[in-house]
């Protein structure tokens, strides 16, 4: 049975507060999506609504599921959520790296979300390098010890703090994962660098990355 935009707002905005780490829970959110494509509109604004409304915890969920969202539209030819995240990418990123305090956390982690959607061409040159700026200088600014933050989070309790470990290590090995298709006349490079992703181990930089996400959570809960 066919469901009317009130009826899906409600659903897909439950769906969007059930989000986690897990590529599981972004691809049910996202088939959601296309499969009532018809009100994309209406259920991109939920999108956005939750943004403004949920932790910071939650908002780094919500923008891997739009690197997802978008991988899925380009899959099936619809691209109308991929041009309303395009549109919408510094609203985006000033809401899951907000002036707030404890916005530190997401902040490399909303860097490789960008990066991975320059690498799959849902964004260009210009604008990688407009929403790199915005993040550098959040990053400078939510550093300060007096930044007076302009919205209020509450700090991360032990339980989020856990629960963020743990959400970054399945992100860790999501981020790892090859799951689009071979661009064509780039079989082979495209083969190795799969290859090679799948065999090797934690790079330098992976270590340095966690710890410097360990050190941001026990300075949030203090």
């Amino acid at each position: 049975m066919p469901l009317d935009a009130f009826a899906a707002r409600l659903t897909f905005t439950d769906l969007l507060r059930r989000l986690n780490a897990s590529i599981q829970s972004a691809t049910k959110c996202a088939q959601f999506a296309l499969r009532y494509q018809d009100l994309s509109e209406d259920l991109y604004s939920c999108i956005i609504e939750e943004l403004d409304k949920t932790s910071l915890n939650a908002r780094i969920n919500m923008l891997f599921f739009l690197e997802t969202l978008c991988e899925y539209s380009t899959r099936s030819g619809f691209t109308e959520y991929v041009d309303m995240v395009r549109r919408d990418l510094w609203e985006i990123f000033d809401k899951v790296v907000p002036e707030a305090k404890g916005a530190l956390a997401n902040v490399n982690l909303a860097r490789k979300v960008l990066n991975t959607l320059k690498s799959k061409s849902i964004i260009d040159d210009s604008k990688l390098a407009e929403l790199e700026t915005l993040l550098k200088e959040r990053e400078v600014l939510v550093s300060r010890v007096e930044f007076q933050p302009k919205q209020e989070v509450p700090s991360f309790s032990r339980e989020e703090i856990l629960k963020r470990m743990d959400e970054d290590r399945e992100r860790h090995k999501r981020t790892r994962e090859n799951i689009w298709v071979i661009p064509a006349g780039d079989v082979i490079q495209t083969e190795f660098e799969d290859a090679w992703e799948k065999t090797s181990d934690l790079a330098q930089d992976d270590y340095e990355d966690i710890k410097e996400e360990i050190e941001v959570f026990k300075q949030a809960a203090k």
